[in-house]
């Protein structure tokens, strides 16, 4: 197959903006001092069996901020706005979301870190599997996982032109399974450019095996939390991928599908084992740290230079076997992971290599993408000082980490009580009623683009809400003033104990 031919003679334009999109934000809750927080998961927060968008992940100090599906990187940035103010305005005032994926200051006693305390004892039992089997300390990194879907009538576009694979749902998945390939070949452009973990703070190292110097990012060099050197799986095609997931389960050095963390992961649906029934259905991709200079830890244009970067990867042809494709890869990030984040990488021709194919496959398939995004990639591959990595060194030796991290943290605190403003900026009764939706995990669906209105979904019962007021179905409107504030339907569900569709808990 010529995928740069079929592509060419393919709608592209019109799909990418219909690609689907999912953040799932980490963080630790921290002091104002830059120590872990001790307290226990908000409690205004609802239930973690049932919250759709806030969840904990290996701790009880580790929130993950959980986006819907969206199409637009609007869409997205704005759920992640609402997210993050939904959860600094629901913890301690004293306790702050740390904005660096390296976790503050650790316990001296690595039992003192508080595995997420769960209603389901098999979540409890697999943390407590993770903690005997790596430590707790490792796992208290916090990064960004982007989902990303092709839209389904590019990839409907693209079969209807090609005869090798005859199933549909296979040729998804091995379309997918390319794309992954030459991500995990190419992921170092991503770890140089968005790397943003240069040092750690006291306690998650307590022996000599850690860097000795500052690097871009030890959450994606081997330093981070992987898996042992003895997991290794092929991306060849699904049955090999299948294959040796099970040998690695049976061999007991994986317990489920789900341990084996790599920097993409194949997804066939909610759950991580739907792959073995679905095919490949999304990606997730894992190895993005939080950008500390965003508020919400990744921005619109990373997101862009992503959805850019992955139609890039299907484009691109692979020069080696696929499982040697992959170790060059994995070679190159750690390598570009442990490098001084003050230098210019040893892999900047095969950056502009990449960036160049990058613009010329949008003028190409005629993308609507500024050259802004790509001028901007090539100047940082030259300009070190424009990365994530180099800034937070710099600028954390001004004092320490620590306290900068801890800056950055407090004011973005200080933002999130307006940080909604542009959401029903004139109806303060409707913002309010927003927020404690979300606090609440009740399903907020937006039903216009200005997000103005929107419905609220629990119990098997909607009610949609807009500058007009509330309603039941949507024709018949009722106030929200101060004189008539929430109906009591409403302000029912946001009293309750929220049920729903049980949360499946993934690390």
């Amino acid at each position: 197959m010529n995928m740069q031919e079929m592509l060419r003679h393919t709608n592209v334009a019109g799909s990418f903006a219909q690609c689907k999109m999912g953040i799932e934000r980490e963080g630790q809750r921290a002091t104002l001092q830059g120590q872990l927080a001790t307290t226990d998961h908000p409690q205004t927060l609802g239930s973690r069996a049932y919250h759709p968008y806030i969840q904990t992940d290996f701790a009880e100090t580790q929130l993950e901020l959980i986006t819907p599906i969206c199409t637009r990187t609007t869409d997205l940035t704005n759920w992640l706005e609402l997210l993050h103010t939904t959860a600094e305005t629901a913890m301690a005032p004293n306790e702050v979301l740390w904005p660096i994926s390296m976790p503050p200051a650790l316990p001296k006693d690595e039992q003192d870190i508080q595995l997420a305390k769960l209603s389901d004892p098999h979540d409890v039992a697999y943390r407590s599997h993770l903690a005997a089997v790596y430590g707790r300390r490792k796992q208290m990194v916090s990064g960004i996982h982007f989902n990303f879907e092709f839209d389904p009538a590019l990839v409907k576009q693209l079969f209807d032109q090609q005869n090798d694979i005859p199933d549909f749902g296979d040729f998804k998945t091995a379309l997918y399974f390319k794309v992954t390939r030459n991500y995990l070949r190419y992921q170092w452009l991503i770890t140089y450019l968005m790397g943003a973990s240069p040092t750690s703070e006291p306690g998650y190292f307590t022996d000599d095996d850690r860097p000795t110097k500052p690097v871009r990012s030890i959450r994606n060099s081997h330093y981070g939390y992987t898996n042992g050197p003895d997991v290794h799986v092929s991306y060849a095609d699904m049955p090999h991928y299948l294959a040796d997931l099970d040998r690695l389960e049976a061999a007991g050095t994986l317990s489920q599908d789900k341990e084996f963390y790599a920097p993409v992961r194949l997804r066939g649906g909610h759950e991580v084992h739907d792959l073995r029934t679905a095919g490949v259905e999304y990606l997730e991709l894992r190895n993005i740290d939080l950008n500390p200079f965003s508020p919400y830890g990744i921005n619109s244009a990373q997101i862009t230079f992503l959805r850019c970067f992955l139609l890039t990867l299907l484009w691109l042809d692979e020069e080696q076997p696929a499982d040697d494709w992959v170790a060059t890869g994995t070679a190159a990030n750690d390598a570009v992971a442990l490098e001084d984040p003050t230098t210019i990488s040893a892999r900047v021709e095969e950056g502009e290599m990449l960036v160049n194919t990058m613009e010329e496959m949008s003028h190409a398939l005629q993308l609507p993408l500024s050259a802004t995004l790509f001028n901007d990639a090539r100047y940082t591959l030259h300009r070190p000082e424009k990365t994530p990595a180099y800034m937070l060194y710099t600028q954390s030796q001004l004092s320490s980490q620590e306290r900068f991290a801890t800056g950055i943290a407090m004011r973005n605190k200080q933002s999130a009580n307006t940080a909604t403003d542009r959401f029903m900026a004139t109806n303060v009764q409707l913002r309010i009623l927003l927020i404690n939706a979300v606090k609440r995990g009740i399903t907020v669906t937006f039903t216009n683009r200005t997000k103005t209105a929107f419905k609220l979904s629990f119990n098997d019962r909607t009610i949609y809400v807009s500058d007009r007021g509330t309603s039941n179905d949507g024709d018949h409107w009722q106030p929200v003033t101060t004189e008539n504030p929430l109906p009591v339907t409403v302000a029912h569900a946001l009293d309750m104990s929220w049920r729903g569709e049980k949360h499946e808990d993934e690390e």
